[in-house]
């Protein structure tokens, strides 16, 4: 058996077995960077990042909006600061968030309160961040 069939089976197994581990970190935004939102805090927006990437609190947003936030077929792009559903606001993120929860339970993970405020804040902040230079 080659090298080459090796490697390409290690990849089809993990690609299999953690498929989110796949979508975890193309193109991820560091949270560092972000802005944090009014009443919010950079904590939650560093966890907001794991619930959003599936490393924490069992979150599935990243397999609808992409792990860059830019959207998917499923999702809409999070990063453009154009609203959907909504002005954009703290509160309009978390009514959203809220009602797709209620719509489909069970598909956004097992989010507490605090996880919800969690990734409102980094929804927030990939709306929110300043464009980057060429």
């Amino acid at each position: 058996m080659s090298r080459r069939t090796v490697v390409s089976g290690v990849a089809l197994v993990l690609a299999v077995a953690a498929p989110d581990m796949a979508i975890a970190d193309q193109g991820r935004l560091d949270p560092n960077t972000l802005p944090v939102p009014p009443g919010g805090t950079r904590e939650q927006v560093l966890l907001g990042d794991k619930i959003f990437h599936g490393e924490a609190a069992e979150g599935k947003c990243a397999q609808c909006h992409g792990a860059d936030a830019k959207g998917t077929a499923n999702g809409n792009d999070l990063t453009l600061g154009m609203w959907i559903w909504g002005d954009g606001s703290v509160t309009a993120i978390k009514t959203t968030i809220g009602h797709n929860m209620k719509m489909a339970p069970g598909m956004d993970g097992r989010l507490a309160p605090g996880d919800v405020d969690a990734v409102v804040a980094y929804v927030w902040a990939l709306g929110h961040q300043k464009p980057q230079a060429p």
